[in-house]
């Protein structure tokens, strides 16, 4: 009986292609994974939620209404703010010098980048095709703020919310704005219905 040697050989070559095919679909499907997990990382974390909860304890007892004033406030121009942005400011602390100095303590701690005050439903700006001026508030923010934002609901709920950036070096320790290995990381909490 005679051997068919190129039956063999274009056979394997079948088989290593796709074999081959295979690993590529699932190192694309893993790539994407891993991806989405580093993400996922970065919202929401324990440790960080932690700390926005000590925030929200500080700054809700200040003035808060100050910063509910400059969300609701809509002018001729423009329509009213969907997010603002705050820290340390005197307004806030009625100018108590000790206050103010605890509160500059606590964002070099805690490694604060920003704190934002916003409503407690963001849901409009998940697809950000409005026309009503709603999406300048991912305009206000950075990129990676913008895309927390987006993966914030609400669901019609009333009330108030903080959002903390905190900024950190892969050693957690506070990144200042030299630094170009920055790791940004976000929370949220509600503040339910404040007056």
């Amino acid at each position: 009986m005679k051997k068919k040697k190129g039956f063999v050989f274009v056979e394997t070559l079948i088989v290593v292609a796709v074999l081959t095919a295979s690993l590529l679909m699932l190192y694309s499907s893993y790539s994407g994974i891993i991806q989405k997990e580093k993400t996922r990382l970065k919202y929401n974390d324990s440790v960080y939620l932690y700390r926005t909860y000590y925030l929200e304890k500080f700054f809700k007892n200040f003035r808060v209404d100050l910063l509910m004033a400059s969300l609701n406030k809509e002018e001729d121009t423009k329509p009213k703010s969907m997010i603002t942005s705050f820290g340390c400011r005197g307004d806030i602390f009625l100018n108590e010098e000790d206050n103010l100095g605890f509160c500059e303590n606590l964002y070099q701690e805690l490694h604060i980048h920003n704190l934002y005050f916003t409503y407690n439903d963001l849901s409009e700006l998940q697809d950000c095709t409005d026309q009503k001026g709603l999406c300048e508030a991912l305009v206000q923010v950075n990129s990676q703020a913008a895309e927390y934002l987006k993966t914030i609901g609400g669901n019609g709920q009333e009330g108030y919310r903080i959002i903390a950036e905190f900024a950190e070096t892969k050693k957690g320790e506070a990144c200042t704005d030299e630094n170009n290995d920055c790791l940004y990381f976000y929370t949220t909490l509600s503040l339910g219905e404040l007056t």
